[in-house]
């Protein structure tokens, strides 16, 4: 199999995934107990109301048809149906929400991977040292601990006693960002609002940590373990005996090599984050994707709950295909196995 037809397959794979999803989650929330009419219009609502709002929502119909025309809808219109939670169409929520959390996920990555690697490699090299020790608990740590558990410490912590930083929210009220692209960090920037883009790295910092803490930890220990693997290769005895310092050996080709294999994990970590950000949004009062996961599924609003999951399923598969892809690219052993087959 060629890289070409390897790529090919798995990208055909993508829509097939999606469609069952889409079939699995557009079921379950038709057929999950209670009625969102009835907890959208209130217990005061007639029969009559209510009847009227389900033909208006097209609860009236079998669950196929109003399948066919949800997806109808949103391929011919790019509409996602009326939101139950907040009365607007869901595509301009999701539109509205989806940037306030990428721009935390991507910040939190971005320190993560940084700080991963860098605790992983100077773990390594301290190897069985009090400093490898030290490093080791807090991954076992960093791993152990419940996201909300933490942010709430930092909460304490950092924004309650000390108050160092904001407890809640993405900017301070008082401030205001022209909204061009619905990231506040970019937006403040183009605008030459540098207040505001203080103020909202201010505010991503103690969300940006507790979401970090567990991928930190993940990416430390891959790192180290794949680092140490590496040392005990045959080709790294092949270049010490040939003179080869040392710290080449170790940047060039044994941190390289370890970095191959911690890239899968960092990408399948993006789903992590996307998942994570559900109870941090939701404790930091952050206004993202989860914060309205969270308030739309409790008000049972089904148009708004089918989308966020699409979305993060889209997410989810789009970054392990890429991870796949960038992994297969990289590594030619993986290369070798797919030409010979």
């Amino acid at each position: 199999m060629k890289f070409r037809d390897y790529v090919i397959k798995r990208a055909l794979q993508i829509p097939v995934a999606l469609f069952g999803l889409s079939i699995l989650i557009f079921y379950i929330t038709r057929v999950m107990p209670g009625d969102p009419v009835r907890l959208y219009l209130g217990l005061e609502a007639t029969e009559e109301q209510v009847e009227m709002y389900r033909k208006l929502f097209g609860l009236d119909k079998p669950i196929y048809i109003q399948y066919i025309d949800y997806w109808r809808n949103f391929f011919t219109k790019g509409t996602l149906g009326l939101s139950l939670y907040t009365g607007r169409d869901v595509a301009k929520d999701i539109a509205e929400y989806l940037p306030a959390t990428l721009e935390l996920v991507i910040a939190a990555m971005v320190f993560s991977v940084i700080v991963g690697i860098i605790l992983g490699v100077i773990s390594a090299m301290y190897k069985n040292t009090w400093i490898d020790n030290v490093l080791r608990v807090i991954a076992i740590a960093g791993v152990s601990l419940p996201r909300y558990w933490v942010a709430i410490l930092l909460q304490l912590a950092l924004a309650y006693y000390l108050n160092l930083l904001p407890m809640t929210g993405k900017i301070s009220t008082h401030l205001t960002v022209e909204r061009i692209t619905g990231f506040t960090l970019i937006d403040s920037l183009i605008t030459g609002n540098w207040e505001a883009f203080v103020d909202t790295i201010r505010h991503l910092i103690l969300p940006v940590i507790a979401l970090s803490l567990s991928p930190i930890a993940q990416i430390m220990r891959l790192v180290r373990a794949s680092i140490l693997e590496e040392l005990h290769k045959p080709y790294v005895s092949t270049l010490i005996s040939l003179g080869l310092p040392f710290k080449i050996i170790y940047y060039k080709y044994m941190l390289r090599n370890a970095l191959v294999v911690a890239l899968t994990i960092i990408g399948l970590l993006f789903g992590f984050f996307i998942y994570g950000a559900f109870a941090i949004e939701i404790v930091f009062g952050w206004p993202g994707i989860g914060w309205y996961a969270v308030e739309v599924g409790l008000a049972k609003d089904f148009n708004a709950i089918v989308a966020v999951v699409m979305l993060i399923g889209l997410i989810y598969t789009l970054t392990n295909f890429v991870v796949d892809i960038i992994y297969a690219y990289l590594d030619p052993r993986i290369r070798i196995r797919m030409e010979m087959k």
